[in-house]
């Protein structure tokens, strides 16, 4: 087998890739190239994949990089990071063997370069499929296990469950900032005082202690410069001959950008809602300066609707949608004459083909809004009925989805059960006298939760 670069960059001299990585490694260890592709491979990495011999597997890999991935795209995906970054830590995927058998994997690489500047990636697979804990023995790994242990982009350490550090590696030191590993190994409790929260050390020993692993703990730690990282831990509990836990091993990784990029994901969503539920409050308010009835009948269907679809079991992303739309269902009548609107008298005529256009008013109005959900469709729809006998563009049966269909049955409710321009309130029964008679035109899952909402006093008229 060749002899491989330096496996890192002030390496004195080539490392023997046989004897140091690939002879004894019970690792999947492998060498690619800068293209990607492999150059060396370990036995336990051929075994992984059902092959024989590393031969065997260099070879049908030669004929067909992909095949070991049961998504091809995971391949480019792990590469572009690698070139990218320089490393890669923890990437999971699920990959298929020689016979067939698809089992999950977890990699993780390092870009190494030799003096005269060729690029290597130097890596290795984890069978993660049972989810087995991470586990080696430093005692017996002192020889084989070093180069790995060294070079690994984790944090690896053994500490003693009441806090003192045994061993670390490289990763770990500069990870939290120590001069030397000897100034993490040499403090009886050092890995106790990095916990800026004493109680994760406490849980992380009790649980160890009952359960045997930990994993993805995420805590905050103190690094020896004074400043502040979040990681996360997996460690398992090594026990003596008695059973006593007398060491606990694992890894930590620095997870403080993710945790940065989420808490600022967060105020940015939170940022967002509250845009989002201004801007729907601004549209409905277009409608109460102009007629003070409209934006209250808005109101109420809004919540109707929304309880309504609660009732039927919608999640919380429908009942979201069908709320808004019921707070913008009738925005369209500003383009309404106010005579026709505050019209003590039925309107007849071109009065009722004025009052008809408010729907595609509506949706001209909201169709450009990028809402999350179809807003402008559902008010489009909210005059709609199952037997096509609504307008604007008399649609019934499946073309209606079940947020008009909700909508509908609220609108003309709220309609009937509230005072009216030219007419007093009819009042609830009225209504469900209306649903029952034109049956046809109802969703009567849609009626059945209206009478639901009203009875249990979710909703009162």
């Amino acid at each position: 087998m060749p002899t491989a670069p330096p496996l890192s960059p002030d390496a004195a001299a080539p490392v023997d890739v046989t004897t140091v990585l690939f002879h004894d490694a019970p690792l999947a260890v492998y060498l690619r190239g800068e293209d990607g592709a492999f150059l060396e491979v370990n036995k336990a990495m051929a075994q992984l994949f059902g092959y024989d011999t590393p031969g065997e597997y260099l070879e049908a890999m030669a004929a067909c990089p992909d095949q070991h991935y049961l998504d091809p795209d995971a391949r480019t995906a792990l590469l572009a990071e690698l070139a990218r970054a320089g490393m890669l830590t923890g990437r999971q995927y699920q990959a298929i063997g020689r016979d067939g058998f698809v089992q999950w994997v977890e990699e993780s690489a390092r870009k190494v370069a030799t003096p005269a500047g060729e690029i290597y990636y130097f890596g290795y697979l984890r069978d993660i499929t049972a989810e087995k804990s991470t586990s080696w023995a430093l005692s017996e790994a002192e020889e084989k296990y070093r180069a790995i242990f060294e070079h690994a982009v984790e944090g690896l350490f053994q500490m003693t469950p009441a806090g003192r550090f045994v061993t670390v590696n490289d990763a770990l030191r500069r990870m939290l900032a120590f001069p030397s590993a000897e100034a993490m190994t040499g403090n009886d409790e050092a890995a106790a005082h990095l916990f800026c929260n004493p109680d994760d050390h406490e849980a992380m020993r009790l649980a160890l202690e009952s359960e045997d692993t930990v994993r993805n703990l995420e805590t905050q730690l103190q690094r020896a410069d004074g400043s502040r990282i979040w990681v996360s831990i997996q460690a398992r509990a090594v026990r003596d001959g008695q059973g006593r836990v007398v060491l606990h091993e694992g890894s930590m990784v620095d997870v403080t950008e993710r945790r940065q990029s989420q808490e600022q994901l967060r105020r940015s969503l939170s940022r967002t809602r509250r845009l989002f539920h201004q801007t729907v409050t601004a549209l409905s308010k277009t409608v109460r300066y102009r007629d003070p009835y409209t934006a209250g009948h808005q109101d109420n269907v809004a919540r109707l609707a929304g309880a309504m679809a609660r009732v039927m079991g919608l999640s919380d992303d429908a009942v979201a949608c069908i709320r808004v739309a019921g707070q913008l269902h009738d925005i369209g009548k500003i383009v309404v004459p106010v005579r026709y609107l505050c019209k003590p008298g039925r309107l007849v005529g071109l009065e009722w083909e004025f009052m008809q256009q408010h729907a595609q008013a509506g949706y001209e109005i909201l169709k450009e809004i990028d809402f999350p959900w179809p807003v402008a469709e559902i008010v489009l729809c909210h005059h709609e009925r199952l037997d096509g006998t609504g307008y604007p563009r008399g649609l019934g049966g499946a073309d209606l989805g079940i947020e008009a269909r909700i909508l509908s049955v609220a609108d003309v409710l709220d309609a009937m059960a509230s005072h009216r321009p030219y007419r007093p309130a009819l009042g609830v029964e009225a209504a469900f006298d209306v649903f029952t008679r034109q049956d046809a035109a109802f969703d009567a899952a849609a009626v059945d939760a209206a009478r639901t909402v009203l009875r249990d006093g979710l909703i009162r008229y």
